[in-house]
């Protein structure tokens, strides 16, 4: 008996990552006056790169984001299904920290996006930290802004505990304010010339700070490589890893400037042929999508959320019943891959006397890394199955394909259920 893991539910996972959000103010603000300070400190006379943003436009950007947008664009996210992750930055610009507040701002606006991160944001997203500032690299003793940058010096950042620390204050930042960060977004390129380091500082981060022992870490954005989902450091006796989750495709909604409009065709064309995602989904591999925060709200003008809107749409048309794709957080990716890599799975086959003609069939999953939706398929066409002694609902059709269920499809039969640490029975009847 040849069994698969599939893809949960038969489904390829969507997943859009936002990142640069903070409470009240507008990270993009503060990062181009930040940098274009550091620039006349530091290379007096030289021009700005592109990534260094424009000045010029600052009369454009607003020093905040008002929590009443989050409150409209994380509703619509609900009301529409759409999950992934979402940036909580805990000491934006040096401006003010989440665990204490912002003193130059009101405070029932503060107040505001913090519920607003817990009660609406967090039930469909990953809360993370993107480090500390996403500017300048914070002197942990003194809690005062260097002259070294997230993502510039910090690209290549000390491999010692510093990196650590630096980490586990991001992370305890956010589980002052109530948020068990399951992960951490890079500021810009934090940490890609030392990814082992990088990705060992988070996992041992996550374990100290939220007892986590499968975290995962986003770094890497290719647009012209096919997205994988790696791990590293695993432990497969103590259900112990983090995933790495990769990006196909973004910035392309209304970029981190809050000023350079993406297009949705980018992402996908109105014929549903063209764009980025449709090759990424009609090979079945994780299709993960970046924004930022200030392109979403594009100055006020919301234009980087009308795109999102337009994406979401051809993604509804192109998944019509919803049997194609499946909106997760990117835990929940990391959580699957684990497990599809380190779940043992033993057939044993028992002929039942009493039943001649057809047959008993038994599989045996172990690990130590839990998922939801946990899908086999299985190249036999099978009458009746139980998970654990629980009976599984035959249903007919891969829009009825749940959790607890399975689907036959001529001689393959397809199986889903929440995988649970320890052993799990599986028992078929041919």
């Amino acid at each position: 008996m040849n069994v698969t893991v599939c893809n949960p539910l038969l489904r390829t996972p969507l997943s859009l990552i936002v990142d640069d959000s903070c409470p009240v103010i507008n990270l993009t603000y503060y990062w181009i006056h930040q940098r274009h300070a550091w620039k006349a400190r530091h290379q007096p006379g030289v021009s700005p790169e592109r990534w260094e943003g424009n000045a010029s436009q600052l009369k454009k950007i607003p020093p905040t984001i008002p929590a009443d947008f989050a409150y409209e664009w994380a509703e619509w996210c609900w009301e529409n299904g759409v999950k992934g992750k979402f940036s909580l930055i805990p000491y934006p610009a040096g401006v003010g920290r989440v665990d204490e507040g912002f003193s130059n701002f009101p405070v029932h606006e503060y107040q505001a996006w913090l519920r607003i991160y817990r009660e609406i944001i967090w039930p469909n997203f990953d809360l993370t930290p993107e480090m500390l500032t996403h500017t300048a690299v914070v002197d942990l003793d003194t809690f005062t802004l260097t002259e070294e940058w997230e993502q510039v010096e910090w690209v290549d950042p000390p491999v010692d505990n510093k990196l650590t620390d630096y980490i586990i204050t991001a992370m305890e930042m956010l589980d002052n304010v109530g948020i068990l960060c399951e992960g951490v977004t890079s500021p810009g390129a934090f940490g890609k010339r030392q990814e082992a380091a990088y990705a060992k500082a988070v996992l041992t981060a996550s374990q100290e700070v939220t007892n986590n022992p499968r975290p995962f870490y986003f770094l890497w954005l290719k647009h012209d490589e096919l997205p994988d989902v790696p791990i590293w450091y695993a432990e497969k006796e103590k259900g112990i890893a983090i995933a790495s989750i990769v990006s196909c495709a973004g910035d392309w909604f209304g970029g981190w400037t809050g000023y350079d409009l993406g297009n949705a065709d980018r992402f996908i064309t109105e014929d549903l042929q063209g764009g980025r995602l449709p090759p990424i989904l009609e090979k079945e591999l994780p299709c993960v999508l970046v924004g930022h925060w200030p392109g979403f709200y594009f100055n006020g003008e919301k234009s980087g959320f009308d795109v999102l809107k337009t994406v979401k749409a051809r993604l509804n048309s192109y998944d019509p019943d919803g049997t194609k794709t499946l909106w997760m957080k990117n835990s929940e990716i990391g959580h699957y891959w684990m497990a599809r890599e380190f779940t043992e799975i033993v057939v044993i086959e028992e002929r039942m006397e009493s039943l001649p003609v057809t047959g008993k069939r038994e599989i045996k999953l172990s690990t130590q890394f839990p998922t939801a939706n946990f899908t086999l398929a299985i190249d036999e066409s099978i009458r009746h199955v139980q998970v654990n002694e629980w009976d599984l609902r035959q249903v007919h059709s891969r829009r009825d394909f749940q959790r607890d269920t399975f689907l036959c499809e001529g001689k393959q039969t397809f199986i889903a259920f929440d995988l649970e640490v320890g052993d799990t029975v599986l028992e078929l009847i041919l």
